[in-house]
């Protein structure tokens, strides 16, 4: 989107809240290049100034959304759910992912490698996925399950 200079004027309290490309960069922990091609294909929306772009912080906010939410919805289901039995490191990826902290940041602060705070993830969403399965799959009890199937009895004598 491009603003007119007649239009620059009535807009400069929007624009004193816009971050810079590199201001945006290091917000979304991004190099510059790395951000610019998320921009130029559309994946950031921006404003162009002159020769300048300029980002809203809740363009930010959106794109990391985007690109992070599942992750931060995941970390919530784990942490609120009673049944899932979370390890230490995997409740202390969790709280980062919730304070929207990126893999490769909460690899840094933990001091483990990528590789590593990614198969937690993975473990994580595998406890939530079979947490929401549980009720579903135990729906029969033991009893109804008894009576449906006789040869499931306890008191059955094995031949």
């Amino acid at each position: 989107m491009a603003i007119r200079s007649n239009d620059l004027h009535t807009d400069m309290h929007y624009l004193n809240s816009m971050l810079t490309t590199h201001e945006a960069a290091k917000q979304l922990d991004l190099s510059y290049w790395h951000f610019m091609h998320l921009v130029e294909a559309g994946r950031i929306t921006g404003i162009r100034v002159v020769d300048r772009w300029l980002f809203s912080p809740d363009a930010l906010r959106e794109y990391r959304r985007n690109k992070f939410g599942e992750l931060e919805d995941l970390a919530r289901a784990a942490l609120n759910h009673p049944r899932i039995d979370l390890t230490k490191k995997q409740a202390t990826i969790c709280r980062y992912l919730i304070t929207n902290e990126r893999p490769s940041e909460i690899a840094r602060k933990l001091q483990q490698s990528r590789q590593a705070v990614h198969s937690q993830i993975t473990l994580i969403r595998e406890k939530v996925a079979r947490s929401k399965a549980e009720p579903r799959a135990t729906g029969m009890s033991r009893k109804t399950a008894h009576t449906k199937n006789p040869s499931l009895s306890l008191s059955s004598p094995i031949a």
